[in-house]
């Protein structure tokens, strides 16, 4: 038997724990603080046990490293740099989904040297975009093409039926993770030229998109785009960037988040305060209405969709904002949680698109669009639960079977684990297709 030791029981996890049990030959270890949840995840399967472990606990952790043959942390991303060390000391290796952090990356000389592999960036977006990416820009290069311009982006939203509050949106995973990611800076390239900007300065002009089925949607830019040029065998390309995908009027609605100070990272203490009075403290002392004065402090009708999202959210309202010590990002991220939920028999989705265009051999100019479009019920088995958790076990998999030799802290772009993975997942029927 080879031990799977798997950490983390958040939304995301069941189909990774259905497809690694898959296999007679693998014990899965459950370890988590949620330890009902994963109990109900692991019942009835005898090659698999929930372990009540904090992430925190060095010990608890060691040991469960220690008699692993492969990790996957599921955790928050603050996280896995820790277990990452623990991976090393054991020779162990790891599996995340997130991005790679700049303390990641430090570990891979020790982790070459070690023969570990510390594998992360293998779920939708970062994984799926990477992977599929990659084999494009390979076909396309086979047949003598030069890609110019690529242009990618992902979301996980609601279905359109689903998309039942002002904000179109709802959460299948971490809303601060969420939060978190709309204050990145970006970096993309454009025309030959390198674009930076800060948040929220990328969202004054979100590109507009329209999916066949799905609507009208908007684009920003996620993150360091530049950075993956290389790793995608694009460095010639004169325009690269990757955007996330959002329902139209988001991004105007996290601009107004901005400037009212909820994405603030100041901490303070929360008990007492109404959502009114926080709002009133960012707007110009005046007598009126709470909603006309938020309207012309934001430059917005009374009547925006904008003003509508922020009544709905509770912001004028006299509840308060809670007993607890944090950050506004912290405050805001527990507001969405608890708003902005999935019912029962709400579906959600998932949606990829690249588009590549390129200088054929014989000069002309080509254009390729390719597509992941994909629904799913919402909840343990969801489209996002899908395609953030299976390319993890898949790779977990090939580990395990001696498959993959890389070591060193990688992301899925090598080609023919990418081809291997993108395989498997085609034969559960998530896969892009030419439009």
């Amino acid at each position: 038997m080879k031990r799977v030791t798997v950490l983390g029981a958040g939304l995301v996890v069941k189909p990774l724990v259905d497809y690694l049990l898959e296999r007679p030959d693998i014990e899965l270890h459950l370890a988590t603080i949620n330890i009902e949840r994963a109990r109900r995840l692991v019942d009835g399967r005898p090659n698999a046990v929930a372990l009540e472990v904090n992430a925190r606990d060095e010990a608890a952790i060691v040991h469960l490293v220690e008699d692993s043959h492969c990790v996957i942390s599921l955790l928050p991303a603050d996280q896995h740099v820790n277990i990452a060390r623990k991976c090393l000391d054991a020779r162990v290796p790891l599996i995340t989904t997130s991005y790679v952090s700049p303390e990641m990356r430090t570990l891979h000389d020790r982790a070459v040297e070690r023969g570990v592999l510390l594998l992360n960036e293998i779920g939708l977006d970062p994984g799926i975009d990477h992977m599929s990416a990659v084999q494009i820009v390979r076909e396309i290069e086979s047949q003598g093409g030069r890609v110019r311009s690529f242009f990618s982006y992902c979301g996980a939203l609601p279905a359109p039926e689903s998309a039942s509050n002002p904000w179109r949106y709802k959460f299948a995973w971490s809303p601060k993770g969420v939060v978190v990611a709309a204050r990145n800076p970006v970096r993309y390239v454009e025309a030959g030229e390198v674009i930076e900007r800060d948040f929220p300065d990328y969202f004054n002009d979100p590109r507009p998109v329209s999916v066949p089925g799905v609507g009208h949607l908007e684009v920003y830019p996620n993150r360091d785009s530049q950075h993956y040029m290389s790793l995608y065998g694009l460095e010639r390309a004169e325009t690269f960037m990757r955007g996330t995908l959002r329902y139209r009027g988001w991004c105007r609605t996290w601009r107004a988040l901005h400037r009212l100070g909820l994405l603030d990272l100041e901490e303070r203490d929360w008990t007492g305060v109404r959502w009114c009075d926080w709002v009133n403290d960012h707007l110009p002392p005046e007598s009126g209405d709470l909603i006309p004065r938020l309207a012309r402090f934001l430059g917005l009708g009374e009547d925006d969709d904008v003003i509508a999202r922020l009544e709905w959210l509770g912001l004028a309202s006299d509840r308060r904002v809670g007993d607890i010590v944090g950050t506004p990002v912290d405050v805001l991220a527990r507001r969405l949680e608890r708003k902005l939920v999935y019912e029962p028999g709400e579906r959600d989705m998932v949606v990829l698109e690249h588009h590549f265009e390129y200088e054929r051999l014989d000069g002309t100019p080509g254009v390729r669009t390719s597509r992941l479009l994909m629904f799913g019920d919402a909840g343990d088995d969801s489209a996002l639960a899908q395609t953030v958790s299976l390319p993890a076990a898949i790779a977990c998999t090939m580990l395990l079977d001696g498959q993959v030799s890389m070591t060193g802290v990688r992301i899925p772009t090598d080609p023919r684990l990418a081809a291997s993975v993108l395989s498997a997942l085609a034969d559960r029927g998530i896969r892009l297709v030419d439009v």
